[in-house]
Formats: structure tokens, sequence, C-alpha cells
């Protein structure tokens, strides 16, 4: 962007849609918000801009597959995605 900001897309579930309990499917969510006619994107609130030192990249999702490969390791991520979570995306497992 001209003014130096990233936009982000997010998916905060605040329906409670079943279809977007999993980290995953947010993730997925926002990602195809995010290339929806790129680069203008689609029309939600779900995005904001924001500057690049607020934003830490943790991995990718494939554009043509959705694949989500994540880089970070799963210490950097359980203040903030869900064991449940953590397990589905291969980073942790299932305890017992």
């Amino acid at each position: 962007m001209v003014s130096g900001q990233i936009r982000i897309y997010y998916e905060g579930n605040v329906i409670g849609a079943q279809n977007l309990k999993r980290y995953r499917d947010k993730a997925i969510q926002a990602a195809g918000r995010m290339l929806h006619r790129y680069p203008a994107g689609y029309p939600t609130r779900a995005r904001e801009d924001v500057d690049p030192r607020e934003v830490v990249e943790i991995g990718a999702i494939d554009a043509k597959t959705y694949r989500i490969d994540i880089s970070a390791r799963a210490t950097e991520l359980s203040w903030w995605i869900d064991a449940e979570d953590l397990v589905d995306l291969g980073l942790v497992q299932k305890a017992g």
C-alpha cells in the first residue's frame, strides 16, 4: 500500500458458524477474501490496514490449494491458537 501499511484479512466467526470453528478454517476463509478479485479483495469488514511492525509472519497459505504451511514453532503460537487447533495443524501431538 502507498501508506506503508499492509492489509490483513481475518475471520472472527462472530456468528458462531460450525464450519469456522478451527483455526485452519478461519485462515482459509480469510485467505479466500484476500484472493477474491485481488488486489481489491472481497468487500468485508474482516480486514484491516496495519503497520507492518504489528504483524508477525507465522506461515503461508498456498493460493491455489489453500494448503497451510506453518513455519513458526508451536510454542510461539500456543498463546493465541487453541491446543486442539495446534493438533489439527500437525504442530503438536494430542495428549494422552
